[in-house]
C-alpha cells in the first residue's frame, strides 16, 4: 500500500508497460487516471483489471486521448485538477518506434511523429502539470519518464528514436535540478528489449511501411534486441511489461526519497556488453 490514496496519472496506461504500471499501482492504492489514444485497448485494461485484481483497493480513471493533440492534454489535466485538485505521481509512459529507420529513409512525417510522442509531448504535459506537481505537501510528488537504451547508445534503433530517447534523458535531468528543491523528484527508467505491443501499435500507426527497415536492421541489430532475445536453448530471455513497471513503482516509492535525477536501466544485461 505504498500508493495508498496518492493520485497517480499514467500517460500511455491502455498496453505493455503502461498496462502494468497501473494495474500495480490500483493494488497499492492508488487513484489512477489513464490516459492513453486507444479506446478499445482501454476497455481491455478494465476487463483484466476486473479479472486480475478486483479487490485492488485503487481506483480508475479512465481518459481517452491521443497525447499529441493540445485539448487531449489539457483535457487530462483539467479533470485531475477538478476530481483531485493534485497529482501525487505523473508517469509517462507513452512511447513509438521508428521502425529502425536509419537518416537516409527517415522522412519529415516519421521524424516528427517519433519526437511528438517520445519528446515534445512529454514536455509539453509536464510542463502544464507543474502547477498541481511543485512545491507539493508531504514527501515529494514525483516524475517518472520511460526512457530507453536507445537513450545511452547510437545503435539500438533508428535515428530518430535514438535521438528522440537521448532527448528524453537531457529533459528529465534539467527538471530534476530545476525543481529538487520544489518537492519534486523526477527520474527516468530505461527499458531495455521488453515484451509489449509497442511493435503492433507501430504498425497498425505505419501500415504501409516496412514493419523492420531492412538497412536499418542491419545496421542496428549488430546491438540490438537479438542479442538478448533467446538463450541457447531458444528461451525467451526479454524482460516482461512488469520488469518497467516494478521499476517505475520504486522510483514513485516514497521510501527512496533521495533518489532524484537517476536513471534506472532495466535491461537484463544488455547495455554491460
Amino acid at each position: 500500500m505504498r500508493f495508498e490514496n496518492k493520485v497517480a496519472l499514467v500517460v500511455g496506461s491502455a498496453c505493455g508497460m503502461g498496462n502494468a504500471t497501473v494495474k500495480q499501482l490500483l493494488r497499492e492504492g492508488a487513484r489512477v487516471v489513464a490516459f492513453d489514444n486507444r479506446a478499445d485497448a482501454m476497455d481491455d485494461l478494465a476487463d483484466e483489471i476486473a479479472d486480475e485484481c478486483p479487490d485492488a483497493p485503487g481506483t480508475l480513471d479512465p481518459f481517452i486521448g491521443d497525447v499529441t493533440d493540445k485539448e487531449a492534454r489539457e483535457g487530462v489535466l483539467a479533470h485531475v485538477r477538478e476530481t483531485y485538485g493534485s497529482i501525487d505521481e505523473l508517469c509517462y509512459v507513452a512511447g513509438t518506434l521508428d521502425l529502425m529507420c536509419p537518416a537516409h529513409k527517415c522522412d519529415d512525417e516519421l521524424w516528427d511523429y517519433v519526437m511528438d510522442v517520445n519528446v515534445t509531448s512529454a514536455f509539453k504535459l509536464i510542463r502544464d502539470a507543474l502547477p498541481m506537481l511543485l512545491d507539493h505537501e508531504g514527501p515529494a510528488a514525483n516524475v517518472v519518464i520511460v526512457g530507453s537504451v536507445g537513450g545511452l547508445f547510437g545503435s539500438t534503433a533508428g535515428t530518430a528514436y535514438i535521438t528522440s530517447k537521448h532527448a528524453v534523458l537531457g529533459l528529465a535531468k534539467s527538471l530534476a535540478w530545476s525543481y529538487h528543491l520544489r518537492n519534486l523528484r523526477v527520474n527516468v527508467v530505461n527499458p531495455g528489449a521488453i515484451m509489449t505491443s509497442i511493435l503492433e501499435n507501430a504498425m497498425e500507426r505505419w501500415p504501409d511501411r516496412d514493419i523492420m527497415d531492412l538497412d536499418g536492421n542491419e545496421l542496428y541489430n549488430e546491438k540490438g534486441a537479438v542479442s538478448l532475445g533467446m538463450d541457447a536453448e531458444g528461451n525467451n530471455m526479454m524482460g516482461d511489461a512488469e520488469d518497467i513497471a516494478n521499476a517505475i513503482c520504486f522510483c514513485l516509492d516514497d521510501a527512496n526519497k533521495y533518489l532524484c535525477g537517476a536513471e534506472i536501466t532495466v535491461d537484463g544485461g544488455w547495455t554491460s556488453f
